[in-house]
């Protein structure tokens, strides 16, 4: 009886972890609004900035203005009441929402706008595409496919959204200035929607004598409808379209010879870069520009691999690998069951960057599959608290589990209760051995990312190196397979390598600085490189040697390419990091897992195997998440 309600009590504890917010931590709170969230464009910026609250440790409110200028003007009545420490806002209607606005700023609240403007309003900071520029890229695309002129079919945004009016006037200016051969036939609004996007299509193309060349929307939305309209009357083949905003959809529609051109201005990159701004401000830190503008690009057919979002589109993803999810991406195209799902996915500890951006992967791709419901858990670092997670999704009648085991030997005992109970069990970048009736296992190939490390300090020091190595959580099978990687290749060059120093840092960057600074005291003679088994152990270590001015002396390689590393190694701080695409393990375990709920055919490796590759200063743009470093 004793044993029961031990159990019975972990599964309460762990079901209130998947239910409660965090708002109990004694962390800044900001308040983030979104004009629309019917709108993807929207549902990903929000994703974005959610996922950059959880690295920056603040709790986040997020609101849905539900295009809506009383109910975006009532969430931020709220926040004022809450007392939220900043607010970020893509504000629905630049003139409406500027009473709401100036609320907050007299309220002593620091307002950062994000892709929509307001004017009138002191706020700290505007972050956005440049939608003038965007609008002079559309122009200047059409200028270059049709550079004797055209027929121009004009599908215009939300009236009085500040998107909207930027980008007809930069498409205008540019097009009028291209002289009288390029000639607008129609246009109409169509309010950023599909809907009317295919509506206003049908009715404008009907009161036409001749079709137009080209439909040009100021959104992507608006483009697909379109798309269907042409596309049922035929002229799919004779008119082209290009929209605004590089939505997944519209990126698939350019890969299959829909649409045939969008305009990136990188939502994620504007969300998170706002975020930073809020949070600073809320600290007092005030930023030295007040407008940022990113520049917005013309994607099509190609140069379709360097959209943001790339990775998002069934069948294709953002590394230069062949990664085992594009053939998975097939294989859920060919799959016509979409028969509802609940998956958990289940992470170690969302305090390291580097599982928050995997769960953020596994997030999107639930998603982009559809009709899976996707239940995210925290271990925390505690195995009874990712044991209570996996008996809750025992509890829930979850059909599949996706987990990165905190520690490969004790979390087996959930797992093998997880299997008996008829769940579909993936492991993901950490494998557990022994337990009968799992899946599969998705994972970077540790052994040869510790490898890759070795080669690297061989090829930069080839007659021989003082090393120092930060070692990962013992237990943990990366911080195993790592080291092993690591020591056999070091040793198999000779006695010129040596280890001067090995000790854990618990993956760990507050460790990896403190341990650094110990170790370094007890060496009579500096090392020339330190190894770390990730990169915030590395990252901790760079801070120690720097206090110490061995910045220039020592070089340091890390492991998980995280956003903040790879920035590191552009500005010259660290050396090196491995790359291990995370994303592409967890979208690759999460299609596999639902593939096999959903009794369709596939045909994958066991386990499967990423192979990691060094990043340093001449291969950065390989990175899976460059696009995600600031600048």
């Amino acid at each position: 009886m004793r044993k029961f309600r031990v159990l019975l009590i972990s599964i309460v504890v762990a079901l209130l972890a998947l239910s409660l917010p965090a708002a109990a931590q004694d962390t800044p709170t900001v308040a983030s609004s979104m004009p629309d969230l019917a709108f993807p464009f929207f549902v990903h910026m929000q994703a974005q900035i959610r996922d950059e609250a959880a690295l920056l440790g603040v709790n986040l409110v997020e609101s849905d203005g539900q295009s809506s200028v009383p109910k975006q003007t009532a969430d931020v009545e709220a926040a004022i009441v809450q007392g939220v420490a900043a607010i970020v806002i893509s504000p629905l209607d630049a003139a409406a929402m500027a009473p709401a606005l100036q609320q907050a700023v007299d309220a002593g609240i620091p307002v950062v706008t994000v892709d929509r403007r307001v004017d009138g309003v002191e706020v700290v900071a505007h972050v956005g595409a440049d939608n003038v520029i965007g609008g002079q890229a559309q122009a200047e695309w059409v200028i270059a496919q049709y550079p004797e002129g055209a027929r121009i079919f004009y599908l215009e945004g939300q009236p009085g959204s500040s998107p909207a009016i930027d980008r007809k006037a930069g498409f205008f200016a540019t097009i009028e200035a291209a002289g009288a051969s390029y000639e607008i036939v129609f246009e109409q609004t169509a309010n950023f929607r599909r809907d009317e996007g295919l509506s206003v299509t049908e009715a404008g193309l009907s009161g036409l004598d001749a079709p137009p060349d080209v439909i040009v929307a100021a959104n992507d939305d608006m483009a697909l409808g379109a798309l269907e309209a042409i596309n049922g009357l035929d002229l799919g083949d004779a008119i082209k379209i290009i929209g605004f905003d590089a939505l997944p959809e519209a990126l698939e529609s350019i890969a299959n010879g829909g649409i045939d051109a969008t305009v990136e201005q990188t939502p994620g990159e504007q969300g998170r870069t706002a975020l930073q701004i809020a949070v600073n401000a809320a600290n007092g830190i005030m930023p030295e520009n007040t407008v940022i503008l990113l520049t917005p690009v013309v994607i099509d057919g190609m140069n379709l691999m360097d959209a943001e979002r790339i990775g998002e589109v069934p069948g294709m993803m953002t590394t230069a690998m062949d990664l085992p999810g594009v053939l998975l991406g097939d294989a859920l195209a060919a799959c016509d069951n979409d028969a509802p799902l609940t998956i958990v996915g289940s992470m170690p500890d969302l305090a390291f960057p580097f599982f928050v951006h995997m769960q953020a992967q596994g997030r999107d791709e639930a998603a982009s599959i559809g009709n899976v419901t996707y239940i995210e858990t925290d271990g925390q670092s505690s195995v009874p608290k990712q044991t209570a997670d996996v008996e809750a999704a025992i509890v829930q009648g979850a059909q599949a589990l996706v987990i990165s085991p905190l520690d490969v030997a004790a979390m087996s005992p959930a797992l093998v209760q997880a299997v008996e109970a008829g769940l579909i069990v993936v492991t993901v970048d950490r494998r557990v051995e022994g337990v009968e009736g799992i899946l599969n296992h998705v994972g970077a190939d540790n052994v040869l990312g510790g490898q890759a490390q070795a080669e690297w300090v061989i090829a930069n020091y080839p007659e021989g190196a003082r090393i120092f190595y930060l070692e990962g959580q013992p237990g943990s099978g990366p911080a195993i397979d790592r080291k092993a990687g690591f020591f056999a290749t070091i040793e198999a060059a000779g006695p010129t390598y040596e280890i001067v120093f090995e000790q854990t840092a618990n993956f760990r960057r507050d460790e990896g600085l403190s341990v650094t600074e110990a170790g370094l005291s007890g060496l009579e003679t500096p090392p020339d490189v330190i190894i770390a088994a990730n990169d915030d152990m590395a990252l901790g270590a760079l801070e120690a040697i720097n206090a110490l001015g061995m910045g220039d002396t020592i070089k340091i390689a890390g492991f998980d390419a995280l956003p903040e590393a790879l920035g590191s190694i552009i500005n010259g701080g660290m050396d090196a990091t491995v790359e291990q695409f995370p994303g592409g393990q967890i979208r690759t375990a999460l299609r596999a897992a639902v593939l096999e709920a959903r009794g369709c055919a596939y045909d994958i490796a066991n386990p499967v195997l990423l192979t990691p590759i060094v990043l340093d200063a001449t291969s950065i743009n390989m990175a899976e998440r460059i696009s995600e470093v600031g600048g």
